[in-house]
């Protein structure tokens, strides 16, 4: 039988009451208590658009209320602007493998085309306080959210890829896709997981980074990309649970990551599994690895070449350099695994140069986009 419009509609409501429930009883108490600096940044955000904060909380949960609402009786008919569709592929490149001998971060954000069309794409430079002891900041984003992904003025950077565990869980009470009503009594309170990019570029010491990540408490899977300019990078693949670590081959001077789980650890692992339904990302990273890896063994690697290997067309237009596909249509599966092409695109191509703390990014497709350049200054202290 299929879906009637009453009941995508009741589907919808459903969706939305959960969603508002989560906000409510479990991201508004962990800003609160854990990242009340990022709450009041939601507050300005809120009060500049005038909208309430809880939507504005909404917009920066959006990954990951999507990525939990599978699991709900109504799952496969979540709307899908609880962001089903974005994807991305990073990079990192150390000084020796770069002929600048710069270390280099990269970034083909893939996301809904609608941010590239209707110009919601923005770049922040954020300084604060001089009293708060902490770095400046270069942010790509999404109008409304903190960030997608970043360097700052300590030479560390964040970039990130959407990943699905089997540990992703709702975090209150819901009935399952199998009818089976789960009570969640005492919600634990958790926060959106692209917040943890931010907290990463609080920090001014690496090591100190990693321990807040770590920390950062979550209910849905995802990778951070995160690298520095003394010529290290690692992709932390987090989960509810626990976080894998994956390094990468230490000969190849370079790291890659898509959308899938690439952890010896995960991998190794019976009671839990990647639902990554397939696609593109199984073959993203060794297309960007063939882009560059003879070059990096060489150390001639400049940020020419990599914008060349992340523009890639194999499988276009669901390729690295991922282009809109109006032809194609969405499944009602498609919500349901995580993963949809429709209007999918690479909006934005970034080089982080963390040497230099100058970053190169256009708006766009990197086969196509306008580069601009701009230098992240470290705000000085004032004089007393």
């Amino acid at each position: 039988m299929g879906v009637t419009d009453t009941d995508s509609s009741n589907s919808h409501s459903s969706c939305r009451s959960i969603s508002s429930k989560i906000i409510e009883t479990v991201y508004l108490p962990a800003f609160q208590k854990f990242y009340p600096t990022g709450l009041e940044e939601i507050r300005g955000i809120a009060d500049g658009a005038g909208v309430n904060v809880e939507d504005v909380i909404m917009l920066n949960a959006r990954y990951d209320l999507g990525r939990c609402m599978y699991r709900l009786q109504e799952g496969g008919n979540t709307p899908q602007e609880l962001d089903g569709n974005d994807e991305c592929t990073s990079g990192f490149f150390p000084p020796n493998a770069v002929a600048s001998g710069h270390a280099l971060a990269v970034h083909n954000w893939d996301m809904s085309s609608h941010l590239y069309k209707q110009d919601l794409i923005i770049y922040l430079e954020v300084h604060p306080e001089p009293s708060e002891d902490r770095p400046s900041m270069f942010i790509l984003t999404e109008a409304g959210q903190l960030i997608r992904s970043g360097m700052n003025s300590a030479g560390m950077s964040v970039t990130a890829n959407s990943l699905l565990s089997s540990e992703d869980y709702v975090p209150v009470s819901h009935i399952d896709q199998d009818g089976v009503y789960h009570e969640i009594k005492n919600p634990k309170p958790v926060l959106p997981l692209s917040v943890a990019r931010r907290v990463f570029l609080d920090y001014s010491n690496y090591a100190d980074g990693l321990v807040a990540v770590n920390a950062f408490p979550r209910h849905v899977s995802g990778n951070l990309h995160v690298s520095t300019a003394d010529g290290f990078a690692m992709a932390m693949e987090v989960a509810p649970g626990r976080i894998y670590k994956f390094y990468g081959n230490i000969d190849d001077h370079y790291l890659v990551h898509s959308n899938h789980f690439l952890s010896p650890e995960f991998l190794s692992r019976d009671h839990v599994f990647d639902r990554y339904p397939g696609g593109s990302s199984w073959f993203r990273c060794l297309q960007a690895e063939k882009g560059v890896r003879t070059d990096c063994a060489a150390g001639r690697l400049t940020s020419e070449k990599i914008r060349v290997a992340f523009s890639d067309h194999l499988a276009y237009p669901e390729s690295l350099c991922n282009h809109p596909n109006p032809n194609q249509k969405n499944t009602p599966s498609a919500v349901l695994t995580g993963y949809t092409s429709k209007q999918n695109m690479t909006v934005a191509f970034v080089v982080y140069n963390l040497s230099e703390r100058i970053v190169t990014v256009c708006k766009g497709p990197p086969c196509q986009g306008v580069l601009q350049k701009f230098k992240l200054l470290q705000k000085s202290q004032p004089k007393v």
